[in-house]
């Protein structure tokens, strides 16, 4: 995870907010238009917290299936095992699969595994020369009584003659690994565990350190990709900062930041759609006589930054009861989508109770850039996607083909009006 945490940090902390400064960024935080004048104005506070499930890797999974043959595994001479996975420019991949005619060797890339976008393009060919083959170090070689042993994994060969392996680019973040048992191979190939994850991540094993117990000495010695494959899936899904949150007060009937269906006005919330900087349209917004302003620096940090898993941002204003709160936040791990109420905000109350409002809270598309695989896009985050022109809508009656996540899963709000 703290290597998730770096990637993020200078994908979406740095780069997210390349066109504003800091200063720029603070500055819509101290200004306020003007309230009417009818009952003294109120002290609210809301709370953002990100709640995203704390995944380390993501996407995993064990593959069973075997093209050629009687199409069961193993592979033999002759077969194939082929794995279709996602993945985005800050993604890696790692897999394992023994090596049959042995008690303990596998097949594997560096424990660090391959790196899928060198230099921004997508890897493609044979890449046999970066599968080697391993010593799990956890039964005794030529060992006919399994024999086990307690060595660190290391290497056995940096080259192969026994298998073929191919890397394909399908477009749209899609890869397909295909592993070609050769003909006249000394071994059969066992099913392959396999895994996308960040950078400076070792998640099957560590050379020179012992075996992690988590499934992969069952794979060496028996072939069997299952524990292996549920550990790592286990770990393993969609983790999206939140960026920086936008907020205006106002009344009944305006709708500050966006009108359902009607087009992006043009005025700041594409830039918080797209990079999650909120500086432009928290500037019109204040320029507009609102009320309004910008969160930026998680709690208990000196820095703007996104939220990540259990971090929050806190933020004050003053209003009435029976005024209005609108927000808008980027869901940092996607092209234009952001969480936000409806477009004409979320009724302020009187009571002082502490109140979760996350059931208001909705993930909307602003509709300034297309959608790609959550998580795995190509221009997801600073980079700029191919825009489109359509209406800002919920998400959720986007047509796009892919799954996201509710807003519940991954934002929290709460919101108090303060004691006199």
């Amino acid at each position: 995870m703290k290597a998730l945490r770096l990637t993020m940090v200078a994908a979406l902390a740095v780069l997210l907010f390349t066109q504003c400064e800091k200063d720029e960024m603070m500055e819509p935080e101290t200004k306020s238009g003007t309230l009417p004048d009818v009952v003294p104005a109120k002290m609210y506070t809301v709370t953002v917290e990100n709640v995203s499930v704390h995944y380390d890797y993501f996407a995993a999974g064990a593959e069973f299936g075997v093209t050629g043959g009687d199409a069961t595994p193993p592979a033999h001479p002759g077969e194939t095992i082929t794995v279709h996975f996602h993945a985005g420019p800050s993604h890696k991949l790692s897999f394992a699969s023994m090596y049959g005619a042995s008690n303990d060797w596998f097949y594997a890339p560096n424990d660090d595994g391959i790196e899928l976008f060198p230099g921004g393009s997508a890897l493609e060919g044979d890449i046999t020369g970066m599968t080697y083959l391993w010593d799990a170090g956890t039964e005794v070689d030529g060992s006919t009584t399994d024999e086990e042993e307690s060595n660190p994994v290391g290497m056995v060969s940096t080259t192969e003659e026994n298998i073929q392996v191919l890397l394909d680019y399908n477009g749209e973040s899609m890869f397909t690994l295909t592993i070609n048992v050769l003909p006249g191979s000394a071994t059969p190939l066992s099913p392959v565990a396999w895994v996308v994850h960040s950078m400076d991540q070792h998640p099957i094993f560590m050379e020179g350190e012992l075996d992690y117990g988590m499934g992969l000495e069952a794979l060496a010695e028996t072939g069997n990709a299952g524990p292996l494959g549920e550990y790592l899936s286990m770990h393993s899904g969609y983790v999206s900062p939140v960026a920086p949150v936008l907020w205006a007060v106002h009344e009944k009937g305006d709708m500050p930041i966006f009108t359902k269906n009607m087009v992006d006005r043009g005025k700041g919330l594409e830039l918080l759609a797209e990079t999650g900087n909120p500086g432009e349209l928290a500037d019109t917004l204040v320029n507009r006589g609102y009320n309004a302003g910008a969160s930026a620096i998680p709690d208990g940090q000196d820095n703007i930054a996104p939220l990540f898993p259990g971090d929050t941002y806190t933020f004050s204003f003053n209003a009435k009861p029976n005024q209005y709160l609108s927000i808008a936040s980027m869901l940092g791990k996607s092209n234009d989508n952001f969480f936000a109420f409806g477009d004409s905000g979320f009724k302020l109350a009187a009571g002082n109770n502490m109140r979760d409002i996350t059931s208001k809270v909705m993930l909307w598309d602003a509709g300034t850039e297309v959608n790609e695989y959550p998580g795995a896009g190509i221009h997801q985050g600073p980079s700029e996607g191919s825009t489109e022109n359509e209406v800002v809508q919920p998400l959720m009656d986007v047509n796009d083909g892919f799954w996201w996540p509710d807003a519940s899963q991954v934002i929290k709000v709460t919101i108090h009006k303060n004691k006199n």
